[in-house]
């Protein structure tokens, strides 16, 4: 692929992921990479953190959260992903090794994967694409060199069954079973109450 395609081809996951994330070029590259050593099959995925990553794997393979073909273990937060093949479970996880982020060449790319960019940048738009422009340019200047590629063997890679459904007595709402015992769903029960009715 070359430096055009490649930027093109991150133009189009900048439009699905509706910004220009500095993490887009980063992740379309680790599931190239992935993608490439693991060939064609049917394939599932995982992505350890939730941020960019996870928009590149849906947008690049068809691994979805809606299709259960991606895992999202946001709760992990490493810049790692994993793609499989569903049938064998045999797959490559490529992640950001900071070790391969040389502190002077890749200054602010080391920062933000360390999270210590200037803390202004969160409320200056102008200063924060500024930012984002400097670390895709480090990356785009150091390629591949600071990813790992690791074979694995996933242990679980079976599609989760689609639950049973029931509907909640105290809302009335047909919601998803976690136990058949289950009566009342997770926001009636207060488990994941994250509204409140406007009266």
């Amino acid at each position: 692929m070359t430096d055009n395609e490649f930027l093109a081809l991150v133009e189009n996951v900048y439009s699905f992921h509706t910004k220009r994330a500095p993490g887009i070029p980063i992740a379309v590259q680790m599931v190239l990479i992935a993608r490439e050593k693991l060939g064609k099959v049917k394939m599932g995925a995982v992505a350890e953190t939730q941020v960019c990553l996870s928009d590149a794997i849906q947008f690049l393979t068809g691994c979805t959260i809606g299709n259960k073909y991606l895992i999202l273990l946001n709760k992990i937060g490493r810049y790692a992903l994993t793609l499989y093949d569903r049938d064998t479970g045999r797959g490559y996880r490529v992640s950001v090794d900071i070790e391969k982020i040389d502190a002077e060449k890749m200054p602010e790319t080391h920062k933000f994967f360390l999270r210590q960019r200037d803390p202004s940048l969160r409320k200056d738009n102008k200063a924060r694409a500024e930012s984002a422009k400097i670390i895709v340019d480090e990356f785009i200047a150091c390629g591949r060199d600071i990813f790992t590629c690791q074979e694995i063997q996933m242990k679980n890679y079976a599609k989760p069954p689609v639950p049973s459904a029931a509907v909640c007595e105290r809302c009335g709402e047909s919601f998803l079973l976690e136990a058949e015992s289950q009566k009342i769903c997770r926001v009636c029960d207060g488990i994941d109450d994250y509204y409140s009715l406007v009266e």
